[in-house]
């Protein structure tokens, strides 16, 4: 490996690190960009990244993990499905350093010890960071649930550097003492340690996704729109949907509105009897077939190509035609499926199309309402402030805004329920559950609100953590904590009040919020919640309670009559 592509890795992380996190250390910067190559196919979000990184102090030597379920990544209890096919966990260290160095493996496989021996008490870990703690809580109570059903599991460890060389025999014989204990513990798990260099980074961080697809018909019919419906071989189906690794390209599939049921899914069986009989009758009599939106569609020497293809119906067709031909990608097959290829004009009629065609299922997905008239209202109003509201996942990442720009629906959601629901538990802990519930959510996104409520709420929640990532190390395991309490905390006292605010409220508090609160006021919040958090107990659980909430409640209270301090 040359010089020239360490020089290149460095030059290409800069601009990343400019481009998306240009107030964060080296380190940190690296951390995100590290990870963000690792579970590139993941198609994480700025958020989801973010809810995986646990470095700092006492940190137990690792930097980021995840807990995926089906390929999709579990952040709070509401995020596993009814049905378990696959787990998968991934455990990141990444350190902008030139080498592989052995502490760093022993390291993981004490963290290993930590996570999976369960006869060691979480609580009890307090050589680990809050941060740390409650991730390894939340991953043996979202692993409880599945460990009895049949489903696959993959534990990944990936640690990345700028190295130049492969690792030497000591690291190596350090990953295989790391791979027996993991064994030792689940038997069944598939174990894989990748080490990420130079070479790997850089390749990884100039690979964009495709957005091109080519799929082979045996009859189309196409419209003056650029839409099309065509039947497919089975095989051209499945191979439209694995990517290059041999998996099923979740992107593409993430539109759905419902994931993958389960092989015990009556329709999921009936589905795979059909394949797995060659003699049944032609598979697309059968089947009601696979809708796919597109951004354009033509048709070129018998292919169709189509631009920035998405499933959002017949998910678990797709998803039993790829498992038919995973382990034979080449075996024939004449049978053809029916396909929707549409090309929406506008987004509203993207989601009609989208609600139209799964009327069967009970619609909870947050990216479904991202075509309501106050979301476009929203989006409209935080452009104002240089917030970049992303209706649709990964719009603004495209263009490269800066992450702590970018607003998810999800994110302005966990603000609002922190400020406006008074919730700080719920948007630390489990905002899925939350937002999934109806009524809640029509308290988050109220068509009668005052569009400048989401303004405030977003601004000084930035404001916070802004705050707290400047206030150094001693506060990075704790500041995911706590970061919700200190806004609500903060719009109470600019307020004077512990009831929840109204809109007109939190309106009138724009000019304040656009003006940037005042570090003193910050600096006395983050000192009272964390003086709240303390009396309480110090620990993940309280903080995950309404307890917390209610004793932050009664001492801002006895401040606003003069009877306590901040302090």
């Amino acid at each position: 490996m040359s010089q020239l592509e360490i020089k290149a890795l460095e030059t290409h992380f800069e601009g990343f690190k400019q481009e998306r996190y240009p107030g964060l250390p080296v380190s940190e910067a690296f951390e995100r960009f590290a990870t963000v190559q690792i579970l590139k196919d993941e198609d994480l979000n700025d958020d989801e990244v973010e809810s995986g990184i646990l470095g700092g102090g006492d940190d137990g030597g690792i930097d980021g993990m995840y807990f995926f379920v089906n390929r999709t990544l579990v952040q709070d209890e509401a995020d596993l499905p009814e049905e378990a096919i696959s787990a998968r966990i991934v455990i990141v260290q990444a350190k902008y350093e030139s080498g592989f160095g052995e502490n760093a493996v022993v390291k993981m496989e004490a963290f290993a010890r930590d996570l999976l021996d369960y006869s060691r008490d979480v609580a009890g870990m307090t050589y680990l960071n809050a941060g740390v703690r409650d991730a390894i809580r939340s991953f043996r109570t979202s692993y409880d649930r599945i460990l009895g059903k049949k489903h696959s599991m993959s534990v990944t460890f990936a640690y990345a550097s700028k190295s130049d060389q492969p690792p030497n025999p000591k690291v190596t014989l350090r990953v295989e003492n790391l791979k027996a204990y993991v064994r030792d513990q689940i038997s069944y798990a598939k174990f894989d340690f990748d080490f990420w260099d130079c070479r790997r980074l850089l390749t990884a961080a100039r690979r964009t996704p495709a957005t091109t697809e080519t799929i082979d018909y045996v009859k189309e019919f196409t419209t003056n729109d650029g839409s099309a419906v065509c039947l497919v071989k089975l095989g051209s189906l499945a191979a439209l949907l694995r990517d290059d690794n041999g998996d099923i390209r979740r992107p593409m599939l993430e539109p759905n509105v419902r994931d993958y049921q389960g092989e015990k899914n009556p329709t999921n069986t009936a589905i795979r009897e059909t394949l797995e009989e060659p003699n049944q009758p032609e598979f697309w009599w059968l089947n009601n077939g696979v809708t796919v939106l597109a951004k354009s569609c033509s048709v070129t020497g018998g292919k169709l190509i189509v631009e920035r293809p998405e499933v959002v119906n017949g998910l678990q067709t797709s998803y039993e035609i790829f498992q038919h031909f995973k382990n034979q990608p080449d075996k024939a097959d004449e049978r053809a499926v029916l396909i929707r290829v549409i090309v929406p004009p506008n987004e509203q009629t993207r989601t009609r199309i989208i609600r139209a065609t799964n009327l069967q299922t009970a619609i909870s997905d947050i990216s479904l309402h991202a075509t309501d008239p106050i979301h476009f209202d929203i989006e409209e109003k935080l452009r104002l402030y240089q917030l970049f509201y992303e209706r649709r996942k990964g719009e603004y990442r495209e263009a490269k805004k800066p992450a702590d720009q970018i607003i998810s629906m999800q994110t302005l959601a966990r603000a609002v329920m922190a400020v406006v629901l008074q919730q700080p538990n719920n948007a630390y802990a489990t905002p899925s559950r939350v937002l999934k519930n109806k009524n809640s959510f029509a308290q988050i996104f109220n068509h009668a609100y005052n569009r400048d409520l989401y303004v405030v709420c977003m601004l000084v929640q930035r404001q916070v953590e802004k705050y707290l990532i400047g206030r150094g190390t001693d506060l990075k395991e704790v500041r995911s904590i706590i970061r919700y309490y200190v806004t609500m905390a903060v719009i109470c006292t600019l307020l004077k009040k512990v009831d929840p605010p109204t809109d007109k409220d939190l309106a009138g508090l724009l000019s304040t919020a656009q003006k940037g609160v005042d570090d003193k006021l910050l600096g006395e919040s983050v000192d009272l919640v964390l003086d709240v958090y303390k009396k309480e107990g110090g620990s993940e659980t309280i903080a995950k309670g309404p307890e917390m909430t209610a004793t932050l409640k009664r001492w801002l209270a006895d401040r606003f009559v003069g009877q306590r301090s901040l302090v």
